[in-house]
């Protein structure tokens, strides 16, 4: 798989894996799999975004096979899980002749050795009849190369191992001679086949977990491009962790390559820069997006600045951690092209001079880099006029209107640069400077009762 450039900053700002206050990660949308094997896959591929586009488009396309025609895999976690354990039980194994047989058979059976090694079997021979029966199933033309692929390592594992003629045997009543031949033969010569076979089963529990988000959830298919000049186009983006979200329409190619965003406080900006993160990370795995349509280019990958914290433990200001994170993203951008930069509120963690000083610069010589895409937003508006002499610059906004004297937001991305200011408008209508006259009088009082 091609590497696909993503940091643990990354991860944490677009909630991927770790759960932050009043909001379900990412992962946890997509865990509902029928097995513990399944969710350990999902796992690993979401930790591993590519930039390979036959290998995301592959994975797309298996996605989309199960989701247009809502297939269902009929199997349990609690018998995978039984599957697992006795591959994994650490008991020496049964010689196989009738004798020894007999007499490991009487030994084991007080203990549950026995139980478990005969229930494992069981359940294996009966998962891979199940597996072989569900590609017989789906063998049309129709079916895509990727999902091709896993069929046909599926079949060649079974082929070439002491399960071909396993599955023969009714598993329901299997023989402690039988028992005994099966364990020698498929827990020591072929355990290391059978959890390879174990590990496709668990990708197809994958593939069907994630169309059924997809339905769920409203989410379309990515489209890629092989073209060299990159362009992402999204219809209808929103973001799924968000009851009844407002949807937004997105352009980015090498000509318009940034989008300086702008927005009064809680008009949605960082919402809005999570989902467009979100798409990005998504369609790099291969799955569906949180959108009505999307086309895009392949990246080498996507770094996010929306969520920074302090340094406490190496004493650095939120600022200093700022300009920091800003020369981490300088450095990789000297070393990978065809990047997804996206940066929320720059410098917000110094005065408004410096931050509008620093922001004029990083951004003026950012504009330069073409071939990666930007998405910044700030709450200096005053910085467009600065910006407008550059023409890949493009200017968005989330607009507030007032409506009997409070703030209606649209969530609406639109043209221009937002002229509104709430900053003085809640501090206002908390009704603080009526609390800290009431407490000056109170104090007031209190040493007036002094005197």
């Amino acid at each position: 798989m091609g590497n696909f450039s993503i940091d643990d900053q990354t991860f944490r700002d677009l909630n991927i894996f770790t759960e932050q206050q009043g909001s379900t990660s990412i992962f946890n949308l997509f865990k509902s799999t029928n097995t513990i094997g399944g969710r350990d896959r999902l796992r690993e591929i979401m930790l591993k975004p590519s930039n390979d586009i036959e290998e995301i488009s592959g994975r797309k396309d298996a996605i989309k096979y199960f989701h247009d025609r809502k297939v269902s895999l009929e199997f349990s976690n609690e018998e995978l899980d039984l599957i697992e354990f006795y591959l994994k039980l650490n008991k020496v194994k049964f010689r196989g002749n009738l004798i020894d047989s007999m007499a490991e058979y009487l030994s084991r059976k007080s203990n549950n050795d026995y139980y478990i090694i005969k229930t494992g079997l069981r359940y294996l021979i009966k998962l891979v009849k199940y597996a072989l029966v569900f590609i017989q199933e789906h063998s049309s033309t129709e079916v895509p190369d990727y999902l091709s692929r896993i069929f046909r390592q599926i079949e060649e594992l079974v082929g070439d191992s002491a399960l071909k003629w396993a599955i023969l045997l009714n598993e329901n009543n299997l023989k402690f001679l039988m028992v005994s031949r099966l364990d020698r033969a498929l827990r020591v010569k072929e355990k290391k086949r059978i959890e390879a076979l174990l590990q496709l089963i668990y990708e197809l529990d994958v593939f069907e977990n994630i169309a059924v988000v997809a339905r769920r959830s409203g989410f379309s298919f990515p489209s890629y491009s092989a073209a060299d000049e990159f362009t992402v186009s999204l219809k209808g983006l929103f973001h799924p962790g968000i009851s009844k979200p407002i949807q937004n329409d997105v352009h980015f190619d090498s000509d318009q390559n940034m989008v300086f965003l702008t927005g009064s406080n809680m008009a949605g900006k960082s919402s809005l820069l999570k989902a467009i993160g979100l798409v990005i990370y998504l369609s790099h795995l291969g799955f569906p997006v949180p959108a009505d349509a999307m086309e895009t280019t392949i990246f080498n990958g996507l770094i996010t600045t929306i969520n920074l914290p302090d340094d406490i433990d190496h004493g650095l200001s939120h600022y200093y951690s700022e300009v920091r994170r800003v020369k981490a993203v300088s450095e990789t951008l000297l070393g990978q092209d065809r990047m997804f930069v996206i940066f929320d509120e720059l410098f917000r963690g110094t005065n408004v001079k410096d931050a509008f000083d620093a922001s004029k610069l990083i951004l003026s010589e950012l504009s330069h880099i073409k071939n990666t895409a930007f998405f910044i937003s700030t709450h200096i508006v005053e910085l467009a006029t600065e910006l407008e002499q550059y023409r890949n610059i493009s200017f968005r906004c989330l607009e507030t209107n007032f409506e009997a004297g409070k703030p209606v937001f649209s969530y609406l991305l639109s043209p221009g640069v937002s002229k509104e200011r709430l900053g003085m408008y809640i501090v206002l209508n908390e009704g603080i400077v009526d609390v800290i006259k009431a407490a000056c009088l109170k104090q007031a009082e209190r040493r007036f009762l002094k005197i």
